[in-house]
């Protein structure tokens, strides 16, 4: 497989079937495959990194992937390597990272290199996957509004979570991010847009008008039912994305009553600065390293 990063639209969902790497034969034998997918592609799909549905097996597993990849980072102040993604909206107060709860997830980006998500149970019914190459949005909003593309090569408020750069609380920094950066012919995006908003607030800076409108194309591009492979992730199917190269988002589903049957992936969060060229930027980096 060449690894030669290209942009896509929803016509790569016709190709699905080749790009799957049967992982059955042991992660070295596949490594390289999934290597090259994430270059070209900005995700690899993968099946058989994990037998069964039982967790600990298939978070070791999926550990064993994520440490060939790069070095596995906390997703956050607790410290946890393997991510529980499922719904505890019914006994736990509201999270604002909504990987924790149902409902739609717009297309973003998370903090790191690289996201391993393993399914060990989908949802009763929706909850599929939703990926969006990032340079088929840009090249988008560069052909429909090129002076908003313009907007967002330019600085955007940013939000830290508590426990991030070992403050103590969420709060506004007063560095300032662009949604795109180019690095050697290739373009990244970070993007989270409620956050965004909530640093712009918490400034009392608004954000300008053109800003305003620059986040609307963009996210009207990033939804665009022509750029977006959408998919479900079933039972012992893994992906694993690239972060910087694309956007990622959930569709609502409906869940089953019973807590043991709810819909549960594991998520790894994965640093991996030398896998594709991206401005400095945009490299976060470990997001919740404790501080000397």
């Amino acid at each position: 497989m060449t690894d030669e990063h290209e942009p896509w639209d929803r016509q790569i969902a016709e190709r699905l079937d080749d790009i799957r790497i049967d992982m059955t034969g042991g992660i070295p034998g596949s490594l390289r495959n999934v290597i090259a997918s994430l270059r070209r592609y900005g995700f690899a799909l993968l099946t058989g990194l994990s037998a069964g549905s039982e967790k600990n097996a298939a978070a070791d597993e999926l550990l064993k992937l994520a440490s060939h990849l790069g070095t596995v980072v906390p997703q956050s102040p607790r410290g946890e390597a393997v991510e529980d993604v499922r719904d505890f909206s019914d006994v736990e107060a509201e999270d604002k990272r909504g990987y924790r709860s149902r409902g739609e997830i717009t297309p973003h980006s998370d903090p790191p290199t690289l996201i391993a998500l393993h399914c060990l149970r989908p949802a009763k019914a929706g909850g599929e996957s939703y990926l969006v190459n990032v340079r088929s949005i840009h090249d988008a909003i560069a052909n429909t509004a090129p002076e908003l593309l313009a907007e967002l090569y330019g600085g955007f408020p940013c939000w830290r979570v508590e426990g991030q750069d070992g403050i103590n609380e969420d709060g506004p920094t007063t560095v300032r991010r662009p949604i795109f950066a180019m690095q050697d012919g290739v373009v990244s995006c970070v993007h989270y847009r409620p956050f965004t908003e909530l640093a712009a607030e918490a400034l009392g800076e608004p954000l300008t008008a053109r800003q305003i409108e620059a986040l609307d194309h963009f996210d009207a591009c990033a939804s665009s039912p022509d750029l977006a492979l959408r998919f479900p992730l079933e039972a012992g199917q893994t992906m694993v994305l690239h972060n910087r190269t694309v956007l990622h988002a959930r569709t609502d589903y409906e869940d089953w009553p019973e807590p043991e049957r709810r819909r549960h992936l594991l998520r790894v969060w994965i640093d991996a600065p030398g896998l594709l060229p991206v401005a400095p930027q945009h490299e976060l980096g470990d997001l919740f390293a404790p501080t000397a």
